[in-house]
């Protein structure tokens, strides 16, 4: 597993976002997948990860989020298929401003049918977006 093939990944992903596409974020994951947050962990099975997506859609519109850059800050190669990632998310209005931005990790797994997400820790990305007054899981 190269940088090179975790960036693509992350192209990708970040692309599956902004097309609003669950179909190609579930892919991304191998399940069950955890996401470590500040309240606890939550294990997500395909449909759950759906539904958590699909809320952060509507989420991230609310904001003005009109795109998204992931951008690798560090990559640690655990084993032969395993790394641990840690990729700073910037989220910008219609003018190129940020919104909110954070590190996330990732544990990412390669596989027969490609490399897979199978592990995060969303505490960053929650913290931003109480800072700015829109915690995830609210309506604002």
């Amino acid at each position: 597993m190269t940088p090179a093939t975790v960036s693509d990944f992350y192209a990708r992903y970040t692309t599956a976002f902004m097309q609003h596409d669950s179909d190609a974020l579930v892919a991304a994951w191998a399940f069950p997948a955890v996401i470590a947050g500040p309240k606890g962990n939550m294990a997500f099975d395909a449909a759950a990860f759906r539904r958590n997506v699909e809320g952060l859609f509507g989420f991230y519109d609310r904001q003005g989020v009109v795109s998204v850059t992931a951008d690798i800050a560090a990559l640690t190669v655990l084993s032969d298929d395993v790394v641990l990632s840690q990729t700073d998310y910037a989220m910008r209005d219609k003018d190129g401003a940020v919104i909110a931005g954070w590190q996330t990790p990732y544990m990412l797994r390669a596989t027969a049918a490609g490399l897979r997400a199978f592990a995060a820790v969303a505490d960053s990305e929650v913290a931003a977006w109480a800072a700015r007054g829109t915690p995830m899981g609210g309506r604002a």
